[in-house]
């Protein structure tokens, strides 16, 4: 159980030494426990030689050890091992056989040292589960000891309960391996940040070399987006040459032209000139202003949408200023890791990281690809202006918080409440962002302050990171707890980022239902198909903004929040986890993480493409055809687990807001009513042909034939052999194969870089989503060129969807 001694040299802090504690060391230790800040040691009317005669019959009990930890041979702290099985703490709880008791007393910090406390308990953790991995540490401090709570907490500690030894009013904590690894790794991860924020300081990403390179890339984007939108039409030089002219200037490139209105360009060949055929610097934000009349915008509108390509641009340019792995890197690379080395954010949108509202510390503290560690804050909301909403899993709010919270935090905020003079038991705990406490809580909500409706507690336990979304936060302490999505006013991409008060009284019953769904069918469950429930939301209602005379506004959507299942704890065997995205994800080199994660699986793309086609497109087809339900299928919203870089299950999230039962007579609960969604017949299939073929599947396709692994023709015919395959093995549902024609030959062409042109605040209005589409003429469908199967006499008139 004990160990014999321990060497360990920690980078940036010292060399570490632990060893039995000696007489000599003991009458030397005596000096720091008679001290008032160890007045939770409990020896502080010890004499020096009672105390060296403490440790000295100390060490001789079978089922005891003190130790010594030195760093650079300097005494800094006094380690006592013991058997909770020997010890009253034993009595307080069930003891496994591999746990080990721990008390720790640190020397004085009469000079202090940036993470003294955190390396040298670190260094005693790293002595003990060395010498047995599967080792579990018991701790039980005061109740009032408050600074070793946050010590522990910072370790991976989870304190469980309020015990009573001898009298003494403790809190039982334990730590295994796992979370020790995890509290290292959030550490780590906090240095790195600190370390790229000194290199990458308020305006040090704007270089020139990154401005020319982040331009360049928006150029082409702009180009092959808005050709593929019709807004921009180039002409044909020759076979792969083309020219976009302008009033005054016109840019030139090199391209292959793929199905679906796709350019493949050689972002290299892109060229400016102005009127007398000089070359001009590419510049992303002129070429809006040179195309303007085309696209729509002046005036106000104009000025908006440049702001937010600037602040893309902006975002850009620091992701090229960080150290970031390569795409052979990323294929091996861990969840966490891989979200924060997204670079390129929605793949159709051209204004994708306007983030407005963000200053440049916001961005450096909560963008995703910054990968900073960071805690939420936590307010108290009345129970008279907040509802709370579980489903079966997590049906009433303590038992959530239970889990969720550590019970040193518990009682903290449950004391803050009662210092406050209310009263704790009508009062939830709500996280918030930082951002929008300081910038839209604090000042809009401050008559709710001020009368008592809301209480500031202040910075929870546990480090989170923020994911693509921006709002949903990832658990990075302890991760088999849930994700956390909470509003955030900022603007981007269309939308404020806010979360509906409203909308999150039925959102676990809406996630509730889908699962359910889900779960039952045999196919989606044999392709791997899962949803990550949204299981329990608060949501606050501000009376000055819930009056009919204001409306629907995003001031409904300043204060709520949500907890959705991790897919973490979901995990088997090897599987690791990746956004969905990166398989659209190129490094600085040119190199696609999908190619990398094909050569990793070591199957050839064709073998690839039919297990990602599985876990994805099967499911998407089914729940359309069988159940008339659709999501948001794009790549931020799904998870992929892969083993050894081949695709084997799909997470799909994000369902209270974004599923929709479509055209559907389907009786469902009064609380799931909101997901039924009228849409026009002829346009109820653009769930798969704009937002997976024309959003997703495009971009793969390009990726495939700009690498040479696959040509277009061999991907799409995958796709419709796939399909294909789908159909023929539910002949039950042929009425509705033949409704909807997955292999008409085209279909309308909706396009969302129009809708943020027209309104970059508010693209879609959500009521009346189908209403909101912006549509430019039909795409020819990339599936219509090959053999789809036929049901009985059926001949299937390809009519246009």
């Amino acid at each position: 159980m004990f160990i014999a001694s321990y060497q360990q040299h920690i980078s940036d802090f010292g060399d570490m030494h632990i060893r039995p504690l000696t007489d000599q060391d003991a009458g030397q230790v005596w000096q720091w426990a008679v001290q008032p800040y160890a007045k939770f040691w409990g020896m502080q009317e010890y004499s020096q030689s009672q105390f060296v005669s403490f440790y000295a019959e100390f060490s001789e009990h079978a089922h005891k050890r003190a130790y010594l930890v030195l760093k650079n041979n300097q005494p800094v702290a006094l380690v006592e091992l013991y058997n909770p099985s020997h010890d009253p703490v034993g009595q307080t709880y069930a003891v496994a056989p591999q746990d080990i008791g721990m008390h720790i007393l640190l020397c004085p910090n009469q000079r202090p040292q940036p993470n003294f406390s955190f390396q040298v308990m670190r260094c005693v953790l790293t002595a003990l589960f060395s010498h047995r991995r599967t080792a579990r540490i018991v701790v039980e401090p005061d109740c009032n000891n408050h600074k070793i709570h946050q010590l522990n907490k910072r370790l991976g500690f989870v304190h469980t309960q309020r015990i009573d030894i001898a009298g003494k009013q403790a809190y039982l904590g334990f730590c295994d391996y796992p979370g020790f690894c995890q509290a290292l790794d959030v550490f780590y991860r906090l240095q790195e940040a600190r370390r790229r924020q000194q290199y990458v300081d308020a305006t040090g990403h704007l270089t020139p070399t990154h401005w020319e390179a982040a331009n360049r890339d928006l150029v082409v984007k702009a180009i092959t987006e808005f050709v593929h939108e019709r807004l921009l039409q180039p002409d044909n030089l020759t076979a792969r040459t083309y020219a976009l002219r302008g009033e005054t200037v016109h840019y030139e490139f090199e391209a292959d032209w793929l199905a679906l209105d796709h350019l493949v360009i050689n972002p290299a060949s892109v060229v400016k000139y102005d009127k007398q055929h000089h070359q001009c610097a590419l510049d992303a934000c002129d070429f809006i202003g040179d195309f303007a009349p085309q696209l729509g915008l002046e005036g106000l509108a104009l000025a908006t949408y440049l702001e937010e390509l600037q602040s893309t641009l902006a975002a850009a340019c620091y992701k090229r200023a960080l150290p970031s792995p390569g795409a052979a890197e990323l294929a091996y690379a861990d969840f966490q890791t891989l979200e924060g080395a997204m670079t390129e954010g929605h793949p159709v949108f051209i204004a994708n990281n306007g983030r407005i509202g963000f200053g440049i510390d916001d961005y450096q503290h909560f963008a995703p690809e910054v990968s900073k560690p960071v805690k939420l804050l936590w307010i108290a909301v009345h129970h008279s202006v907040t509802v709370f909403a579980g489903d079966s899993q997590y049906p009433d709010y303590t038992g959530l918080i239970a889990q969720e919270l550590d019970v040193t935090l518990r009682d903290r905020f449950t004391e803050q409440l009662q210092q406050a003079g209310v009263n704790s038991e009508q009062y939830y705990w709500m996280p918030v962002h930082p951002w929008q406490w300081q910038n839209k809580l604090n000042p809009v909500f401050a008559g709710e302050l001020a009368t008592g409706k809301m209480v500031y507690l202040g910075e929870g336990d546990d480090y989170y990171l923020p994911q693509q979304s921006i709002r949903t936060f990832y658990n990075m302490s302890h991760r088999h707890k849930h994700y956390v999505k909470v509003a955030l006013s900022i603007q981007n991409m269309g939308f404020m980022r806010g979360l509906s008060a409203g909308y999150m009284k039925v959102t676990p019953a809406i996630n509730r239902w889908a699962y359910d769904v889900v779960a039952s069918d045999p196919t989606l469950q044999s392709c791997g198909f899962t949803l990550l429930k949204e299981h329990s939301t608060l949501g606050y209602h501000h009376r000055l903004f819930e009056r009919e005379v204001v409306g629907d506004t995003p001031y409904k959507k300043m204060l709520a929040c949500l907890w959705r299942e991790n897919p973490t704890a979901q995990l088997t065997g090897s599987e690791q986890l990746m956004t969905m995205a990166g398989l659209l994800h190129v490094d600085y080199q040119g190199n696609s993480l999908l190619g990398q994660l094909i050569d990793r699986a070591g199957v050839g793309p064709q073998a690839w493409l039919d297990a990602y086609l599985k876990v994805y497109f099967v499911p998407l087809l089914h729940c359309f055809y069988a159940h008339d339900l659709v999501f948001m299928p794009h790549g931020e919203n799904l998870i992929l687990a892969f083993t050894e870089g081949l695709p084997t299950r799909a997470f799909m999230k994000d369902i209270g807001e974004e599923v929709a039962l479509l055209n559907s007579h389907q009786q469902v609960p009064d609380a799931v009513a909101r997901i039924h969604v009228a849409m026009p017949e002829d346009k109820a299939l653009l769930s798969i042909f704009t937002d997976v073929f024309d959003c997703f599947f495009r971009y793969m396709a390009a990726i495939l034939h700009r690498e040479k692994r696959l040509g277009e023709a061999q991907f799409w015919h995958q796709v419709g052999a796939v399909a294909t395959h789908y159909q023929r093995t539910h002949p039950q549902l042929e009425e509705q194969f033949i409704r909807h024609n997955l292999f008409a030959p085209d279909f309308a062409h909706s396009c969302l870089n129009r809708l943020q042109l027209g309104n970059s605040k508010q693209m879609v209005n959500l009521a009346d989503p189908a209403g909101s589409l912006k549509f430019a003429g039909r795409l020819d469908n990339p599936l219509a060129m090959y053999p789809y199967p036929t049901f009985g006499s059926d001949k299937r008139a390809l009519a246009a969807v």
